[in-house]
Formats: structure tokens, C-alpha cells, sequence
């Protein structure tokens, strides 16, 4: 809290000033890099009242400061030229060499932006212990990251919020991360950032979540996360496309012979016995000088081309084929073991559902599944976690923090042209959940009633969600009569500024007192 009191008072665009002095960056470059920052420092205010849970200002800035100090070269790639061109038919707006610092960019500030923070180096990986989704997990969250770290500049700009979807990278990638981390309710990338190399971030996910929600919704949620991200990625690579089809075949013929306990358990048998008989016979090569040199030139006779000059590397060849073959027959034991075998099918039976109903064939198009997965996330999320983060609201300052964050979430793309508060199948979920939250709202008397009809009061004021004002604290409503029903609800920015009017069918009793043609301050 220190750093940011004092961050308001710190001027960013002279310190940019003074580092752009001692870089040898053209004119353009500079002129660019200062019209960036300068729009940057002017919006984050906004950025971070809208949307919450994202850096400070103070971390932001001084990360981009830190970046272009890094930075020994930029390059400016003007529209109509050949270097335009070619990274156009790259399908690149900017290239970034770490190691010589460097960056060639297409002119444009976001781009610049982009590219300035690409210099990061930050990357997730996940290991072996999660093969299905080591490639297309840390795609979304990585992908979701950059967009994250460029929206400031992306979707505001110092007066206003408008969402520029065409500007979006993948707009089903934004939607599913933001998904993950307002279930979350944190910082996902600034958790890994502070964890240490071996962090099992799946795990960490997990806890997290089922910390917040039951079990079962935290399963269907993630198995939801992740199948949307194979979707996703799979469109973009071909290469994991093939991964993955043949990944799903081995999946099939193991869960396939895991079914037929009784064959199963005979071929591991049969398979442990093999492997003792080739660790017997290593055990008497090893041991015996004699049958060792023997073993030595038969290989070297039967390998012309690739002969062994030295005994003691085939020796220690032949001791590391021993502990694989250990380490083997430990596997076939521990497959034997009744929980082992359960856990084994199940995990594979788990493995398949994640893969199940994907066209992994070069041609076939993934558009249809990709959209009836996304329905049933936002389901999930809407119908069965977001209530509970409401139902445990017991303060004005998560209530306020809340509605900021389904606001936002309202206006994220959904399909292009459309975002989420336009989706006709997510009308019921929504409308359920603003029901919840603004009863909330009226418990901790956070906002003023407009009447004594909680019912329409609730209709009234939920429209608050729709609406692009930066600080929803600033709201003044003011409801006129048009005829018996009908009414009109006029929602200022401020006193002065008219953002939007809606009408509205309501039907009040001759007991309920209505505030009518009088603005007032929704928020108390």
C-alpha cells in the first residue's frame, strides 16, 4: 500500500525521457515509445477500476521501464514495405531476438507494447506428468497473460472502455482464461510468478478451487478447462492435432486390454517374467569376465558399421539395461496391485473422457464441439461456483470488488460479434445470479432503494451491469412513468452525463412507494 501511495506521485514518462536519452533508438521509435507509455500511465487508473485483480500501476510501469532500458535495438517496420510484407505472410506483427535484445515491430503502439513485453522472457511449462495438456494448457494461459498485459491499451484509453475484439488474438482463448481466473478470484499469473521452478501448478489449481467450490463442480470445471484448451490449441497446431489422435489410440487399446482383468493381469505376468529372465541373464554377462568378453565381440561382429572400441562402455551399457528392466518390473508390480489396477483404468478411462468427442482428423472442424464446450462452462461457472463466491460476501468491499468483476465479465466476447451478456442461452444464468448478488447488495446496504418493491427494485437496478460507466460508483438513476406499466430508466455518469435510457415493464402495487423524477446516487 506504501509503494502505491508513493507510485502516484512518481512521474513515469520522465523517467522514460531520461532512459530513451541514453538509447540510440531512431526518432520514430522514440516519438512511439513515448505516445505508448504516455497512454498506458493515462489509462491504467481506468483498467484497474474495471477490471480488479491485476497488477498495480506501479508494477506495470516500472516492469515496461525496466524492458525498454533491457532493450539495445528497435526496429520500426513501416506499412508498404518489403519487411512489412514479409512479416505479414509470417503472420507476424513483431519479432524479438532475446539474446541480442532486439526488436523489429510493424508501427503501431499495441504492437510495440507486445513486443516491449515479450522481452520478459516469461513462459509456463508443464512436465511429462500431465501429457494431454502439457502444450495447450500453458498455450491459454500464456496467450491469455499477453492479452491480459496489452488490453490497458488494447480496450481503454484514458476517457473511455470500448472492448476492440478484432484486436483480440483468439477471443475463445481470452474467454476461457478469465473464466479459470475469476473462479480463482486471484492473480493466477502473478502466483506462478512468485512460486518456485518445481510449483505443480495443476495441483496448486485444484487446491484453490476446491478450496471455493464442491468437488464435483471443481471436476467438471476443469475437465471443461482443459478440453476446451486441447480444442483451442489442436486449431492451431497441427503438429499437436497428430500428438494428441495418436495419444487417444494408445489410450483406447490400453483401457481396451485393462478391461479384460483377467488377460491383463496374465500379459503382466508374462511381461514380469520376461524381465526377470533378462535380468538373470545380465547378471550372469555382468558377473562372469569370461561371458562378458564373449558378449562384447559377438555384438561388435553382428554391428559391422557401428562397432564398440571399449569394453567398459559396453559394460556399463549393459548395466543401465538392468536398471531400466528394474525399474520395469517395479512398474508390473505395483500393476498388479488391486488399488494400483483400479487407480490405472480409472486414470485411463479419465485420460479418454478429456479426449472424448474431439475430431482429431486433419480435416474435420472442431467449431461446433468448441461451442457447445464453451456454453457448458460459462453454465458451470454461472449455475454452479459464482453463487457460492456471492453466497460467502460479507462485506461492502467484496461486494463492491464482486460486481466489478461480473460487470467486466459481461463484456467479454463470446462469439464474434456477440459477448457474453448477448448470448440468449446465458440470459436464465445470468439473470439468477444478479438476482443473488443484489439482494446481497440490499442486505449490506450498499445502494439506495428506488422503491419499496424489492422485486422491481432488483429489474431496475440490474441494468447497472450493462453499462460501460468506468467508476459504477458514480451511477445516478432516475425512473419516470410513461403509462400505466411503463417506465423509463435514465443512468447518469455523474449527475450531467446521460450514459444510457431503458425502458422497462414493471408493475408496482398502490402500497409501494416509488422515487420517480428524481436522480438518484445508487451507491450509498
Amino acid at each position: 500500500m506504501r509503494e502505491d501511495i508513493f507510485s502516484k506521485f512518481k512521474d513515469y514518462n520522465s523517467e522514460l525521457e531520461k532512459i530513451l536519452e541514453k538509447k540510440d533508438f531512431s526518432k520514430d521509435s522514440k516519438n512511439l515509445l513515448l505516445s505508448m507509455f504516455y497512454k498506458l500511465e493515462t489509462a491504467y487508473d481506468d483498467y484497474e477500476t474495471v477490471k480488479r485483480k491485476v497488477k498495480t500501476k506501479q508494477e506495470y510501469l516500472e516492469n515496461i521501464l525496466e524492458n525498454i532500458k533491457y532493450c539495445n535495438n528497435i526496429t520500426l517496420v513501416k506499412p508498404n514495405t518489403e519487411e512489412f510484407a514479409e512479416l505479414k505472410n509470417e503472420n507476424k506483427i513483431f519479432e524479438v531476438d532475446l539474446k541480442l535484445r532486439k526488436i523489429r515491430v510493424i508501427e503501431n503502439e499495441l504492437y510495440l507494447l507486445s513486443a516491449i513485453l515479450e522481452l520478459n522472457n516469461f513462459k509456463i511449462y508443464l512436465d511429462e506428468r500431465y501429457n494431454l495438456i502439457r502444450n495447450s494448457f500453458p498455450y491459454i494461459l500464456n496467450t491469455g497473460n499477453d492479452m491480459d498485459n496489452t488490453e490497458v491499451l488494447r480496450d481503454f484509453n484514458a476517457f473511455s472502455w470500448n472492448v476492440s475484439e478484432s484486436e483480440i488474438e483468439n477471443i475463445y482463448t481470452k474467454l476461457v482464461y478469465e473464466d479459470l481466473k475469476f473462479a480463482l478470484s486471484e492473480n493466477l499469473i502473478k502466483k506462478i510468478q512468485e512460486t518456485p521452478e518445481n510449483f505443480d501448478l495443476i495441483k496448486y489449481i485444484r487446491e484453490v478451487l476446491e478450496d471455493l467450490y464442491e468437488k464435483k463442480d471443481v471436476d467438471e470445471f476443469i475437465e471443461l478447462i482443459f478440453r476446451l484448451a486441447i480444442i483451442i490449441y489442436t486449431n492451431e497446431s497441427k503438429y499437436e492435432k497428430k500428438r494428441l489422435h495418436e495419444e487417444k489410440k494408445v489410450i483406447e487399446e490400453e483401457l481396451e486390454k485393462i478391461k479384460n482383468k483377467k488377460e491383463y493381469i496374465n500379459e503382466i505376468i508374462k511381461r514380469k517374467i520376461e524381465l526377470n529372465k533378462k535380468v538373470k541373464n545380465l547378471d550372469l554377462i555382468l558377473n562372469n569376465d569370461t561371458l562378458l568378453l564373449k558378449e562384447f565381440n559377438e555384438t561388435n561382429s553382428e554391428n559391422q558399421y557401428n562397432k564398440l572400441f571399449n569394453i567398459r562402455h559396453f559394460k556399463a551399457g549393459l548395466e543401465r539395461n538392468r536398471e531400466k528392466a528394474i525399474i520395469k518390473i517395479e512398474e508390473c508390480n505395483k500393476k498388479l496391485e488391486p488399488k494400483n489396477y483400479i487407480e490405472n483404468k480409472d486414470k485411463l478411462q479419465i485420460n479418454l473422457d478429456l479426449l472424448k468427442n474431439i475430431k482429431f482428423e486433419e480435416k474435420e472442424d472442431n467449431f461446433k464441439i468448441l461451442q457447445k464446450e464453451l456454453l457448458k462452462l460459462q453454465k458451470t461457472l454461472l449455475d454452479k461456483m459464482l453463487p457460492k463466491i456471492v453466497n460467502r460476501i460479507n462485506t461492502k468491499e467484496e461486494a463492491i470488488d464482486f460486481i466489478y468483476q461480473l460487470r467486466y465479465y459481461n463484456y467479454i466476447p463470446y462469439m464474434k460479434g456477440k459477448m457474453i451478456y448477448e448470448e440468449k442461452s446465458l440470459k436464465n444464468s445470468l439473470e439468477t445470479l444478479l438476482r443473488l448478488l443484489l439482494k446481497k447488495m440490499y442486505k449490506l446496504k450498499l445502494i439506495n432503494n428506488l422503491s419499496t418493491n424489492e422485486k422491481n427494485d432488483i429489474e431496475i437496478v440490474k441494468n447497472i451491469f450493462f453499462v460501460r460507466i468506468i467508476n459504477l460508483e458514480d451511477i445516478y438513476i432516475e425512473l419516470n412513468k410513461k403509462n400505466t406499466n411503463l417506465y423509463e430508466l435514465d443512468i447518469f455518469d455523474g449527475k450531467e452525463t446521460l450514459e444510457t435510457t431503458k425502458e422497462l415493464d414493471l408493475q408496482f402495487n398502490k402500497k409501494d412507494r416509488v422515487k420517480l423524477k428524481k436522480q438518484i446516487k445508487l451507491f450509498k
